[in-house]
């Protein structure tokens, strides 16, 4: 198990099955394998196997995966590949700034979008079915609070034209029935940053959005060494989550339920039981995020605060917001594979002192 004493922040440390491969891949994975020759045909060979691991590990078809070296870039093609002037895009309140970008594109081109509001639980409860062309952007789990959507029953109620997921914030949910295009980032099971996989199953509906001559889905300049660490990533990540998901959950009831109790003002993103167990959405009424952080960084427990996609700004987060949460006081805790329920403790004590101190 990898050893995380006090970093609950949700910049993993990168697996160790990866940063052994590292070394050796960088020696050889330098070759570019569309040339000709023996090191070519090796490094060809390792994208393959590389390629066909992760491919067997994410439920997807070899056929069906574009790697790419810029996994927030995958959220542009990922959508814009399926949206055309005529669609309506529409996404929730509690997406990507990223997604959100996309849509303020699409209106400057012409097009239209709609953003469906979530409830106090974080579901999206605008199902009404839209009659128009659309494509829907779906988020699999909201990276900021660790919230799932019922994705089968989004994607049934609102019946959109094509449907463009985003499952970046972990690897293992279960795909729906009905998807078009999805993007995957390798940071979710502790691979290296820069690597992503751009699923595209509605081959005929997507189009690369980018400027391009050829006939490549996308520019292909990921790296390879990269590639294969987070190949091997992955398949050590899902084994060891696969023996750590309850005991996870169990840590994440606890610190839920200790903070509670202790009276402070405390509440939280969601239920245990409709989110991924390593992520804890809280805010601590009366105090300021920024200010706990720095002392809990004092204490040698580094958690994240503001908006997941701009937290190194501290911005307030609009996820929270749209669930009727207050942004300031807020708390992100990452639990990783290989916590324990002592170190977990250590933190519930620390943000019980902190947050007293602040008030």
């Amino acid at each position: 198990m990898v050893r995380v004493t006090g970093n609950f922040t949700s910049q993993s440390p990168l697996h160790p099955a990866a940063v052994a491969l590292l070394n050796e891949a960088f020696g050889q994975g330098w070759a570019d394998p569309s040339k000709i020759g023996d090191h070519s045909a090796r490094t060809a060979i390792l994208r393959n196997e590389a390629t066909e691991s992760i491919a067997a590990n994410l439920n997807l078809n070899l056929n069906e995966i574009e790697v790419i070296g810029e996994p927030r870039l995958g959220h542009h093609l990922a959508i814009s590949g399926l949206l055309k002037t005529e669609h309506t895009l529409l996404h929730s309140s509690v997406d990507r700034r990223s997604v959100f970008a996309v849509g303020v594109a699409h209106e400057n081109s012409g097009g239209s979008t709609q953003v469906l509001n979530v409830g106090s639980n974080g579901r999206i409860c605008d199902l009404n079915q839209i009659n128009q062309m659309s494509v829907l952007a779906l988020q699999g789990t909201n990276i900021e609070t660790g919230i799932t959507q019922d994705v089968d029953s989004v994607i049934g109620s609102i019946n959109p034209t094509y449907v463009a997921l985003d499952y970046s914030a972990v690897p293992n949910l279960p795909l729906p029935s009905r998807w078009d295009s999805a993007i995957f980032d390798a940071t979710s099971w502790q691979g290296p940053a820069g690597i992503g996989i751009l699923a595209i199953r509605n081959s005929t509906a997507w189009k690369n959005p980018l400027p391009n001559l050829g006939i490549r889905r996308t520019p292909e300049s990921s790296s390879l060494p990269l590639l294969l660490a987070s190949a091997v990533a992955l398949d050590a990540w899902l084994k060891e989550d696969a023996a750590e998901k309850k005991r996870i959950k169990e840590l994440n009831q606890l610190i839920r339920e200790t903070l509670t109790d202790a009276n402070l003002g405390i509440s939280f993103a969601g239920l245990v039981s409709d989110s991924v167990g390593q992520t804890i959405a809280l805010v601590a009424d009366g105090c300021v995020g920024e200010d706990l952080v720095r002392q809990l960084n004092e204490m040698k427990f580094v958690l994240d605060s503001g908006s997941a996609c701009t937290a190194a700004q501290m911005q307030p987060s609009h996820v929270l917001a749209a669930l009727g949460m207050k942004s300031e006081g807020n708390l992100r805790i990452t639990l990783h594979h290989g916590v324990t329920e002592a170190e977990v403790r250590d933190l519930i004590t620390g943000i019980t002192s902190v947050v007293r101190q602040s008030r």
